[in-house]
């Protein structure tokens, strides 16, 4: 296949540090269960399991980082990376697309009657979100890709599909 465009999530400064405070604060919520236990010997599973699941929420949206990337045969792919590591790739057959957009509206979104749709972003990403509908199967069901790219790879996109271009 024939690359056109590839597409790496960005972040910046701002929000990186963002990111280290919210891991700082969660590291004193364990310290503090763990003085706690250490000074009392009794052991608190709802402090412990509220952390715990803080710091779960804190990998699934910092951790996670995509790469798009646009071919000429009509297809994107999506590589996924969790903390730099690559552990997924998905493909999209971008002759079923029936819109794609220039930004996301959760309005728009809900009128669309779309059940199933991919989240494809990183919160640390700077850039706007877009939604992109497709139809699969026979019965034509519509999903959607929710990512985040620069103006510059939905130009590209543009180039690629005019007619389903919805300036939002």
């Amino acid at each position: 296949m024939t690359e056109i465009y590839r597409e790496e999530s960005s972040t910046n400064t701002t929000r990186k540090v963002f990111a280290v405070i919210a891991l700082l604060m969660i590291a004193s919520l364990y310290f503090n269960e763990y003085t706690r236990f250490t000074k009392s010997g009794n052991f608190d599973p709802l402090g412990w399991g509220m952390d715990t699941v803080l710091l779960g929420l804190w990998f699934w949206r910092i951790g996670f980082s995509y790469e798009l990337i646009l071919f000429k045969e009509k297809k994107m792919q999506v590589q996924r990376k969790l903390f730099g590591i690559g552990f997924g790739t998905k493909e999209y057959d971008l002759t079923t697309t029936e819109t794609f957009s220039n930004k996301y509206e959760k309005k728009f979104f809900n009128k669309t009657g779309i059940k199933q749709y991919d989240h494809l972003y990183s919160s640390l990403d700077e850039n706007t979100q877009h939604l992109l509908v497709y139809t699969v199967g026979e019965k034509k069901k519509l999903c959607g890709v929710l990512f985040k790219s620069s103006d510059k790879f939905v130009h590209q996109l543009r180039k690629l599909l005019p007619a389903q271009h919805l300036e939002l």
